[in-house]
């Protein structure tokens, strides 16, 4: 079991209890690609929050300790178990807001991914996607969304799924999104310009495809997670056998093949 200790400001009991109960609410929801919440408890000045131990570290360590990104037969693997497990998130209506590399997961020998810090998540007041329905500056400025910081209708689930396609380029280059600026001030001013993250040179046609669809700034096209399972990118074979091949690829792994051939 993992604990995870957040400060509290002491006489805030409103803000406490309402915290609390949202993180409650992970309590009753249980998925494989979703690190397990047991419970929370307050003490004092501080929330405790006991959590599923994952012994594997994080995806950001493993992509990091590579130096130039994962194969992309594992980007693929982990990226459909990340899409199962958001689209979980989504169907309870409950909005991550803090996807990122140090927010995932492994284990069972890396062979599982998953997400977990519900620390930023929030419950949606209905089960239809609505762009507004949440509000404020909340996540990791590099992973973030347009319309978190620009729109002044909010966000909904379609932020989480613009922070996934910034885990894919971190898993394929072992580096965050927008690794050439230092300031999130850079950064907010890049995405408000219209910009999106460079896509990784190594990664194949299909998985451009698949982060085309993820950074469109219109929150309102950008494709959902449900849409995006059903993409040729993450049409993976998870079995014990054959844990990270892709089943079809319309482009053969060409930048892959040519890693393979200087090493």
């Amino acid at each position: 079991m993992a604990m995870k200790i957040l400060p509290l400001q002491p006489n805030d009991h409103r803000s406490i209890r309402r915290m609390a109960d949202e993180l409650r609410i992970f309590e009753g929801i249980h998925h494989t690609h979703l690190v397990q919440c047991y419970g929370v408890e307050i003490h004092n000045d501080e929330m405790l929050m006991f959590m599923e131990y994952c012994d594997e570290g994080t995806l950001e360590s493993l992509a990091v300790s590579t130096e130039t990104g994962l194969p992309e037969e594992s980007v693929r693997k982990y990226t459909r178990q990340l899409l199962e497990a958001v689209n979980a998130l989504h169907e309870q209506g409950i909005v991550h807001r803090d996807i990122k590399g140090a927010n995932i997961f492994l284990s069972d020998e890396g062979n599982t991914l998953k997400l977990g810090d519900f620390g930023c998540s929030v419950r949606l007041r209905g089960h239809q996607t609505e762009i507004g329905e949440l509000a404020g500056i909340v996540g990791t400025h590099a992973y973030m969304a347009p319309e978190i910081f620009q729109s002044s209708e909010g966000h909904g689930r379609a932020a989480d799924v613009w922070s996934v396609g910034c885990v894919v380029i971190e898993m394929s280059t072992g580096k965050r999104p927008w690794p050439e600026y230092d300031s999130s001030v850079q950064i907010m001013f890049r995405v408000g310009m219209g910009e999106s993250p460079t896509l990784p040179k190594q990664l194949s046609e299909e998985g451009h495809e698949f982060l085309a669809r993820c950074f469109v700034h219109d929150a309102k096209s950008r494709a959902t997670v449900a849409q995006l399972l059903d993409h040729t990118f993450v049409k993976v074979d998870t079995g014990e056998d054959c844990t990270s091949l892709p089943l079809f690829s319309h482009t053969p792994f060409v930048p892959y093949m040519k890693l393979l051939s200087n090493t």
